[in-house]
């Protein structure tokens, strides 16, 4: 089970939305050449993202300054590597850039997701940090459901 994700950039304005119409999560970010920042999710109910590029490297937080992941990449020719979360709760990202496609794997063998986007106007360390975003809310809605599923009697 994966989430498409339909994110367009305009003007510096990365709008849009992963998931589905009804179980998803809309996207509101600027993107200025160097800082990726803004919500997904709406006003109540989302997460921030904040994520600075400086050469071929980028770094930033997801979710919140408390509870959230921090996320690391490099990029190094047309491969992209980095962890997101930390040592314990996280994951590694592996994924290749190349004629306007993001490829490869975030997470592991078993627990991992495949990514495969297409990517169009933006820096392929920026398509690689939403689909890390993405990723870390299926983390979020994992979890959530897992917890809430196992209270009963």
């Amino acid at each position: 089970m994966g989430n498409d994700i339909r994110v367009s950039c305009e003007g510096g304005r990365l709008s849009g939305r992963f998931g589905g119409a009804v179980i998803g999560k809309d996207v509101d970010l600027t993107f200025d050449g160097a800082v990726l920042r803004g919500r997904w999710g709406g006003v109540w109910n989302g997460k921030d993202l904040h994520f600075t590029i400086r050469g071929t490297e980028g770094r930033g937080r997801m979710g919140g300054s408390v509870v959230g992941w921090d996320i690391a990449l490099v990029q190094d020719g047309d491969r992209i590597a980095g962890r997101i979360g930390g040592a314990v709760s996280g994951a590694d990202l592996r994924l290749t850039a190349g004629d306007g496609r993001l490829t490869g794997r975030i997470g592991g063998s078993v627990f991992g997701k495949d990514c495969d986007l297409q990517v169009e106007g933006v820096p392929y360390l920026v398509a690689a940090a939403l689909a890390a975003m993405v990723y870390y809310q299926m983390h979020l809605d994992s979890s959530n459901n897992a917890s809430s599923s196992s209270g009963g009697a």
